[in-house]
């Protein structure tokens, strides 16, 4: 079993760490919730977290093992991104949840088509800029798709609405660009694009406003609400399960603010571990991007390792109030079958991508 002993087992281990504890703490922070609001079982959404943890471990170790030469090909990474397309468009064809299309409503449950594009994106990337190009003309031409492909998967996450994904996906694609050399013109020109479509879908939502109104100025409710519970954690904490804003105070609590719950019941050493863990994963995806064996697995692993380190660092940093309000989960912690998959998802490629470059 050679290439099972090539498994970067300290990302592998850190990955596994991360999702128990995301289904226990989901199981804290939402029982009130479930219960009071939602008229569910106390450990509904824990339930289905564990869910979409085995499942997302199962396409985990599935893809860990595919041929990456073959998941790299433009044949199979333009076609999935593709697919990724058509859902995003298909989303808008059926009813709003909570005022967005952000969700694509299936026979047996909903996925969030954003956050299949958190994978497949960088896929595709990898597979345009990764050549070989006969010539500079091939080259170039690649380049100019490539932004062609970026615009399109940002404009359509963006009209959902769905601003703070949007962003996360053009760091993640730019980090793509740095890395394959693509010429900073082209690059400054996507830039000043980009900046002038968020401050325009900054402006045309008041809510929006409103949130950047709140961040330099009266701290938003919900906002407020987390600083609470991470300040009443202390060093300690209050205790597993003993958090008293998640009793209808404090919003979203299983989902965009559970770093909050966390602060309150696990403290200060608490919350640090999970920062510390979170790096490890991040660490060890950077690590693949040394070890990758081709220039399009190495482009994949930095696009996905930019992914969970910036998704990360902006949800820590809208409950600490470093960044205004945008609704981004912490990766494998927070509840939500789609972003909890696809995670991991990113995970077996990475893992995928040290292994054959080991």
């Amino acid at each position: 079993m050679p290439q099972t002993r090539r498994i970067d087992r300290t990302l592998l281990g850190a990955t596994v760490l991360t999702a128990a504890v995301g289904v226990v703490m989901v199981g804290s922070a939402s029982g009130p919730l479930a219960s009071e609001s939602y008229h569910l079982w106390e450990y509904e959404f824990a339930f289905r977290q564990l869910v979409a943890v085995l499942l997302g471990f199962g396409a985990m170790f599935a893809v860990t093992f595919a041929p990456l030469d073959r998941l790299t090909n433009w044949k199979v990474a333009l076609p999935l991104l593709a697919v990724t397309w058509l859902a995003l468009a298909a989303a808008f064809f059926q009813a709003p949840v909570a005022g967005t299309h952000r969700w694509l409503q299936l026979p047996v449950s909903s996925i969030q088509p954003s956050a299949i594009a958190k994978v497949t994106l960088p896929l595709a990337l990898a597979a345009l800029l990764g050549g070989p190009f006969p010539d500079r003309k091939a080259r170039h031409r690649a380049h100019h798709l490539a932004l062609g492909i970026i615009a399109l998967t940002v404009a359509l996450v963006l009209v959902e609405p769905d601003l703070g994904s949007a962003v996360l996906l053009l760091v993640a694609a730019v980090s793509i660009l740095l890395l394959a050399d693509v010429p900073l013109r082209p690059l400054a020109g996507l830039a000043a694009a980009a900046a002038v479509v968020f401050l325009v879908a900054i402006a045309v939502k008041p809510y929006r406003v409103e949130r950047l109104r709140t961040f330099f100025g009266e701290t938003s409710y919900q906002v407020q609400q987390s600083l609470i519970a991470i300040g009443s954690g202390g060093i300690l904490g209050r205790g597993p399960g003993q958090s008293l804003q998640k009793l209808l105070a404090l919003p979203q609590p299983h989902t965009d603010f559970i770093f909050a719950v966390i602060g309150e019941e696990l403290g200060l050493i608490g919350t640090l571990t999970i920062v510390a863990i979170l790096g490890v994963i991040v660490a060890r995806a950077l690590v693949a991007v040394r070890r990758a064996s081709t220039p399009s697995a190495a482009f994949l692993a930095a696009g996905l390792a930019v992914t969970i380190g910036v998704q990360a660092l902006l949800n820590v940093s809208v409950c600490l109030k470093l960044l205004p309000a945008k609704g981004l989960p912490l990766p494998l912690l927070s509840a939500g079958g789609s972003d909890v998959m696809l995670t991991l998802v990113a995970v077996g490629l990475l893992i995928n991508i040290g292994k054959e470059g080991a």
